[in-house]
């Protein structure tokens, strides 16, 4: 695996390093991480998303309220449903033969579903998942959540 960094050697590998970052349950162990690994958290090895310097509004531009953020991500959980049903029935999701809005997929790829009846919603829902574990940010003991979609 190539080194993403701009250092010669690597106190520790970049798979190791990823999974540590994804385990970390609070902000306090994520910080610890970095504490740990100042020469890759130096500033010359981070470069702006994309190469753009004016992605810092994309970035930004996430929810800021919690409740709105784990919608958005349920949201988007069933979106990825909605992509692979495309995939698999053989339409480019960003084609013109695509869908157009979400009610529409529902409707071209469940057309014998409602999707508010409940068993038609638990085969659905079994493939989000949401977890919550952690202390969340600054100790406050509040859930760190995840949404997982299966693809």
């Amino acid at each position: 695996m190539a080194n993403l960094f701009n250092q010669t050697s690597s106190i520790i590998d970049n798979q190791e390093l990823f999974f540590k970052l994804y385990n970390a349950k609070d902000e306090e162990d994520l910080l610890n991480i970095i504490d740990l690994n100042p020469t890759i958290f130096d500033d010359s090895n981070w470069k702006p998303l994309g190469g753009n310097f004016s992605n810092y509004g994309v970035v930004k531009n996430q929810q800021s309220s919690p409740i709105a953020a784990l919608i958005e991500k349920v949201t988007n959980a069933i979106d990825a449903l909605l992509t692979k049903e495309c995939i698999l029935s053989g339409i480019d999701p960003k084609s013109d033969t695509a869908p157009k809005s979400m009610d529409e997929a529902i409707q071209k790829f469940y057309p014998e579903n409602n999707w508010d009846l409940s068993s038609f919603r638990k085969e659905q829902a079994e493939n989000i998942q949401i977890i919550a574990n952690g202390k969340g940010p600054r100790n406050q003991k509040k859930p760190i959540s995840n949404i997982s979609r299966s693809l």
